[in-house]
């Protein structure tokens, strides 16, 4: 079997957050308000979807939203006893609602309202962020703000290195809101206002604004890290550039100096209406999309976040299917760049015996001196062609029945995935309502239904338990009443050893094949580790052990669908740390999970997890076809009994002039030339009359795709 790993996502917890909005935000031209948080809790936080909990638990990837204690958020928003929070999970920002007593922020609360002085004579507010920009009038009057003149802080923008303040101040009776440059706003602090660092590289602290010596601590000069949380004392103006006089910690001491007003961004969230009741409060969404028309759910995909080029075939599954559920995986890669990354040679492989368009001619996949692609596996395996990534990268082309299972969410749902559902898997198999007997560690004997056993392993592992049942199912199941001699406990040498799921049953290493190989692995190997429950000394063993190695290093740490464990586009180790180099297994196992299920998917409940990407193709990606050999280079190149003054050299490619110089009593020459690839056409080679004096002859090769290469054979004829 090949090697598994998992993602466990933990959903029992004190708290919860809600699922929103992807957001994309660019280092420049960012307008920022929003606070820096920190998790305070025992156990986990949860998600909520409103300010109260009343609200649902809301799930991201068919699971749960939680944090940890320590973990840090962003508060955007006070909504009551609830701070307004969103947070990265699975490469996706999440928005939702958490009690203030579990997030504890930079001066013990967050600020809604700021306040600034101006410090220039008149300062015109702008209608944007920049000093181009139409500014704001009141009857038909421009709004210039005067010198000492309050001003509140609504948020900052930093553009092009330049920070901005949107304000409101009032004008003739009336609120205004517009930009001006924060250089020409002193901060009114009072104890001290709450900010964090914003800056790609470290910052230096300054004893003084303007100059570049450094507060130091036990010998070493304080430089901060980009989201350090900072408290702002004052502003101050040096030589046309504004600083900030903050009080940080560093290496556990309490120090104060300056930085650039540009580095420091400004706790502020916005006052949200404070909720009329947590208990009664609930969202309108529900998980059940079983009744829905055709059309309501087409719109509930929409509202998702699913493109409408997933839509037709997504609402097509539903009406066969009723109880999936499809919920996007919103990466936030550029579909281009993806394809970049998982093109590089070597990376994804497939069988050499597929035509051309498969396969990659890129340089290191293809040697075109010898018109053969280079192996990465075995001798078979070569690298994937850039239309063969596409292919089977975009979701899309695998939205059907039998496609979809590499998005089948492979984490454990205490909700939907049952002991009777299981048995459905089982359907049709020795293990199906069946019970085995073992004796356990303490020498009690034991009975145990397979089913539960497999629910007991998805609970300590977190994987699905239909997604272990199947991948058995699939292993060592035999028939209806056989099963593989991996699970008898009888095989020679290695009596009493099960491998339900053919971990290590790969490559023979061992005497007796494959079989042996894995019993050996669950036996311990050579290390004869107890690593898994192992050695494997009874099914539950083997099942609930296999269960935690499947899961360790694939699902639980975000690859939770078999195209994800592939394809890892997922924050952690992204491009690498793949399960497999066939480029075509997320497909073939699908079709194998298929086969697995049976005609009891049909009413079963089911999650899939289907990733969506930015600027993604308008249609989906097509099939690699057919294709044709682009090599149209020249293997060999002689003129009959006469030499070039310079040898041809094996991959040449054109751009060098053979000459060869001839006595006159030479009328005619013969001029020979093969083709790398035999695919290949060459003309211009044969006999050829010479006349006296220098003339060039040209062999031309033409790839089997039509392209064309050229080499030169200069001839000189002497005179008598």
């Amino acid at each position: 079997m090949k090697n598994y790993k998992s993602i466990v996502l933990c959903v029992i917890a004190t708290f919860v957050l809600t699922v929103c909005a992807s957001l994309a935000i660019t280092p420049e031209n960012k307008a920022m308000a929003s606070a820096v948080g920190t998790v305070k809790v025992s156990g986990l936080l949860n998600v909520r979807s409103g300010p109260g909990t009343g609200y649902s638990v809301v799930k991201s990837g068919g699971t749960k939203v939680t944090l940890s204690n320590g973990e840090k958020v962003t508060v955007t928003g006070v909504n009551g006893d609830w701070y307004h929070i969103k947070v990265k999970q699975n490469s996706k920002t999440v928005t939702g609602f958490a009690k203030k007593t579990y997030i504890k922020v930079q001066t013990g609360k967050v600020h809604t309202k700021m306040y600034g002085r101006v410090t220039a004579n008149s300062v015109k507010v702008r209608t944007t962020a920049s000093v181009k920009a139409a500014p704001v009038t009141v009857n038909k009057k421009t709004v210039s703000v005067k010198k000492a003149k309050k001003v509140r802080i609504l948020s900052e923008k930093l553009v092009k290195n330049t920070k901005w303040y949107r304000i409101a101040v009032t004008y003739s009776s009336k609120t205004c809101k517009g930009y001006i440059l924060s250089k020409h706003v002193e901060l009114i602090c009072n104890k001290g206002l709450p900010a964090v660092l914003d800056s790609s590289e470290k910052v230096t602290l300054l004893k003084h604004a303007g100059r570049k010596t450094a507060v130091s601590v036990n010998g070493k000069k304080v430089q901060l890290k980009d989201g350090k949380q900072m408290t702002v004392l004052k502003s101050k103006n040096v030589l046309g550039k504004k600083y900030l006089y903050v009080k940080v910690t560093s290496s556990k001491t309490a120090v104060k100096g300056y930085i650039l007003d540009k580095y420091g961004r400004l706790q502020i969230v916005k006052n949200e209406k404070s909720s009329t009741s947590e208990t009664t409060s609930q969202t309108t969404t529900s998980d059940d999309t079983s009744g829905m028309t055709d059309a309501e759910f087409s719109k509930k995909l929409t509202e998702d976040g699913f493109p409408s080029s997933y839509i037709t075939k997504l609402t097509a599954l539903h009406k066969q299917y009723p109880n999936w559920k499809f919920i996007p995986y919103k990466t936030g890669l550029d579909w281009n760049t993806v394809i970049q990354k998982e093109s590089v040679v070597g990376l994804n492989l497939l069988s050499v015996n597929k035509s051309y368009d498969w396969k990659s001619f890129a340089d290191g996949a293809y040697n075109w001196k010898t018109d053969k692609f280079i192996p990465y596996d075995g001798s078979t395996w070569v690298t994937a062609s850039e239309k063969a990534v596409k292919y089977y990268m975009d979701p899309r082309n695998f939205l059907d029945a039998r496609g979809i299972f590499q998005f089948e969410s492979l984490e454990y749902q205490k909700e939907s995935h049952t002991k009777a559902g299981v048995e459905k898997i089982l359907n049709n198999t020795p293990m199906y309502n069946k019970s085995y007997t073992y004796t356990d560690d303490s020498g009690a004997k034991k009975s145990r239904r397979y089913s539960s056993t497999f629910i007991t392993a998805a609970s300590k592992s977190g994987v699905s338990p239909y997604h272990l049942a199947s991948r058995v199912k699939q292993e060592v199941v035999i028939s209806s009443t056989l099963m593989s001699s991996s699970v008898s406990g009888k095989v020679s040498g290695y009596e009493g050893i099960y491998n339900f799921y053919n971990i290590g049953a790969n490559n023979s290493t061992v005497s007796g094949g494959a079989v042996a190989n894995g019993l050996n692995w669950a036996k311990g190997g050579s290390s004869k580790s107890t690593t898994y429950l192992r050695p494997w000394t009874s099914p539950y063993k083997s099942i609930v052990g296999g269960a935690s190695y499947i899961g360790k290093n694939y699902i639980n740490v975000g690859q939770n669908t078999l195209y994800l464990q592939k394809f890892n586009v997922t924050p952690k180790n992204r491009y690498s740390h793949q399960y497999m180099a066939n480029i075509e297994a997320p497909n073939s196992e699908a079709t194998k999970t298929n086969t697995a299920y049976g005609t009891q998917k049909e009413t079963m409940t089911m999650v899939f997890s289907i990733p969506v990407y930015e600027n993604m193709p308008a249609t989906p990606c097509p099939v690699p076809s057919g294709g044709k050999n682009p090599n149209n280079y020249l293997k060999t190149l002689s003129i009959s009994n006469h030499a070039f003054s310079s040898k041809f050299v094996l991959g040449d490619d054109g751009s060098k002039i053979y000459k060869v110089t001839l006595p006159n009593s030479v009328t005619s020459i013969k001029i020979n030339a093969t083709a790398v690839s035999s695919t290949a056409t060459v003309t211009g080679k044969g006999t050829k009359s010479v006349e006296v004096g220098t003339k060039t002859y040209t062999v031309k090769v033409k790839a089997q795709s039509g392209s064309v290469r050229s080499y030169k054979i200069q001839v000189t004829r002497k005179a008598a």
